[in-house]
């Protein structure tokens, strides 16, 4: 497995590459940037190959950029939706200038309108962005906690917007503290059998191309976002250890996301992830 972290901001990307690189990571993600914004800030091309060259350098592949929270395929307010489109869409540009190979996107709110009526936006905004998106870059849905009326946190769901498309079009991310808040028990080889059943019916266990792997202080089924370090919440570490070895390809990026308390916790995490990997 190729074990990294969620690369912050601050400090600058080649300093925080080369801290990265100190602590073992083999992949990691970023904000292309403000998480918060709709505006990414400029990146000459030049400086995007440098980025690249220097992830090569230190074998750091693949990069994965998460997309602006901001950003919500099913909203019913056509100006909000516009925005989004568009953000989106020059996210996957700015992935394509970096040679990330993945963009991460929660899947949106349906504000109301209901499950139905938001996957439906779903599906026809990336039906509309997909043919102008980059060859070389592969949205993937990432799994929700499930809170007011967030999409994606039934496997369902995530599901029926990827059957909408030619298989392979899109994939799937997944986080095991947004599975617990939405009621999937990952906390036990058992349970990690069984919700990994559960997601191979009705998404398929080959669409999964991206872990987020994150501990949580919220009870199962709370349908609250709180990320942990891992073994400081609710998730007990047999359930991280059945899934870490659950027999995945060797390239699948395992992407840490726990709270942002410097080196030493990303060190101490990515130690206890290497200590429950058989691999």
């Amino acid at each position: 497995m190729r074990f990294g972290v969620h690369m912050p901001q601050k400090g600058g990307f080649a300093k925080n590459v080369e801290r990265v690189a100190e602590l073992g990571c083999r992949s990691i993600q970023i904000f292309p940037g403000n998480p918060s914004g709709w505006r990414m800030g400029k990146l000459e091309a030049k400086e995007a190959e440098k980025r690249a060259d220097l992830l090569e350098k230190h074998d750091i592949n693949p990069l994965v950029v998460h997309s602006a929270y901001l950003i919500n395929l099913a909203s019913n307010n056509e100006e909000f939706l516009a925005k989004s489109k568009k953000l989106l869409g020059e996210t996957m540009e700015r992935a394509a200038l970096h040679r990330a190979p993945y963009v991460v996107l929660h899947t949106g709110n349906h504000g109301g309108q209901g499950v139905d009526k938001g996957l439906a936006q779903i599906i026809d905004s990336i039906r509309e962005g997909l043919p102008e998106w980059p060859l070389s870059v592969k949205l993937l849905l990432e799994n929700t906690a499930g809170s007011g009326s967030a999409l994606g946190s039934r496997f369902e769901e995530l599901g029926q917007i990827l059957a909408s498309f030619p298989k392979g079009a899109l994939g799937i991310c997944i986080d095991t503290a947004h599975s617990w808040a939405a009621g999937y028990d990952v906390g036990s080889a058992g349970g990690v059998d069984k919700t990994l059943s559960l997601f191979n019916n009705a998404v398929g266990l080959e669409h999964l191309q991206v872990i987020h792997v994150n501990d949580t202080r919220v009870d199962l089924g709370s349908k609250v976002d709180r990320h942990a370090h891992i073994g400081e919440g609710s998730i007990n570490k047999e359930g991280f250890a059945a899934l870490l070895n659950y027999g995945w390809p060797e390239d699948l990026p395992v992407i840490l996301e726990t709270p942002e308390n410097g080196t030493e916790w990303d060190r101490t995490n990515l130690n206890t992830l290497r200590e429950l990997y058989k691999g």
